[in-house]
């Protein structure tokens, strides 16, 4: 995009706002005051708690040791309904209408528009857990999601207009508006005119032939490799799966057992081959991370395939989509391979993972889409 088309783009946006920001409290005291429930120090008095999952749980302890009330808990999952949890037993969803609508709904969850709508609609009012951690860190210690959102945003906005520069098409730019509205306001009504809900069709912005190799980083339990194999019909040279947790591996590899050519490691993709500290809680969120439960083998995509092609790679690898990328960097600069890349994990992983693409290729043209209603799956696509 020229420079023009790009300043026209964000005149009057959320990106003017930023790049028009003089103090980190001129960004962080309009978030304070767009939620009145809660007090000069960033806290309710009383919540309700939508999501009976992890962060729900973490969110009704650390209430629990504030003296701040919590009137009732719910979730939608049946296998979480009657499970008590401190004081409350979690009741369906569909029980929240009988609340009173003077008690706000913290959710707690990533995935926040669907139940913000909703529950907007009967007259609550909404925010996510991720307020709590934003404007009260020191009591609500911040998912890594979270970590510094608004501080990223004011100490790197001249990085983010840099950014809107560099893509290739408007709707980037707007979908970076957008995700930087929400950063800004955590109101997930900012992400509803942008959001593409098909997570793995790569958005049409990814063409594909009928030999390519396939990196998945963060294969889960195959979901994201059979996509793939739809999209393509069933013709491809070579797909290479790569998942570090050891509960999830089992299944990755029963699931894909059936399909020619697919290659299964149980590694976690990184810099270099090492071992690291891992969360393996069997999920999306399992993490690397230095304190982690247990331990696990990572690698690197240059060592793996030595040389050898790759002409599709995406990453989705909880935070370390950037030391994977350096991993890569000898398969990039000799296939230059498609990409589709998360880059939601840490705040500055928005502009900090297309620096690094356009740094390993400067050929690359560089899309943002996003496919969730919350702070998950913002996904960089890049293609030569």
């Amino acid at each position: 995009m020229d420079r023009m088309n790009t300043e026209n783009s964000v005149s009057g946006s959320w990106l003017d706002k930023i790049s028009k920001s003089r103090s980190l409290a001129s960004l962080k005291d309009p978030l304070r005051r767009r939620y009145p429930f809660l007090d000069k120090s960033g806290l309710p008095e009383r919540l309700a708690i939508l999501g009976a999952g992890a962060e729900g749980r973490r969110l009704a302890e650390i209430c629990a040791r504030r003296d701040i009330e919590i009137t009732a808990i719910f979730d939608n999952d049946a296998t979480k309904r009657g499970i008590v949890i401190g004081n409350h037993r979690v009741a369906p969803s569909d029980a929240i209408g009988s609340l009173d609508r003077s008690v706000p709904v913290i959710i707690a969850s990533h995935r926040v528009l669907g139940a913000t709508l909703s529950l907007e609609a009967m007259g609550f009012q909404v925010a996510p857990f991720a307020l709590l951690q934003v404007l009260a860190p020191e009591i609500f210690r911040p998912h890594m999601f979270y970590d510094g959102l608004i501080e990223d945003i004011y100490s790197n906005k001249a990085c983010y207009l840099e950014l809107a520069e560099k893509f290739s098409d408007e709707e980037s730019v707007k979908v970076l508006d957008r995700v930087l509205g929400y950063r800004l306001t955590l109101d997930a009504k900012q992400l509803a005119d942008v959001v593409d809900w098909d997570l793995y069709g790569f958005s049409g912005l990814l063409r594909f032939e009928d030999d390519e190799v396939y990196v998945d980083g963060g294969a889960f339990d195959g979901d994201s490799v059979r996509m793939f194999i739809d999209n393509v019909n069933g013709q491809y040279d070579r797909v290479l799966a790569f998942e570090p947790d050891p509960k999830t591996f089992g299944r990755l590899s029963n699931n894909l057992k059936e399909f020619p050519k697919v290659e299964v490691y149980n590694y976690g993709l990184h810099s270099a081959r090492g071992t690291l500290g891992f969360n393996n809680d069997g999920s999306r969120g399992a993490i690397i991370a230095a304190d982690g439960g247990c331990q696990v083998q990572v690698t690197s995509v240059d060592e793996v395939l030595n040389g050898d092609r790759a002409s599709f790679i995406k990453m989705n690898i909880e935070g370390a989509e950037l030391e994977a990328l350096k991993g890569s960097a000898k398969t990039i600069a000799t296939w230059r391979p498609k990409m589709a890349i998360s880059v939601y994990h840490r705040p500055n992983d928005l502009y900090e993972i297309p620096k690094l693409v356009r740094e390993l290729g400067s050929d690359y043209r560089l899309f943002l889409r996003q496919h969730d209603g919350g702070i998950i799956e913002t996904v960089l696509y890049a293609s030569v």
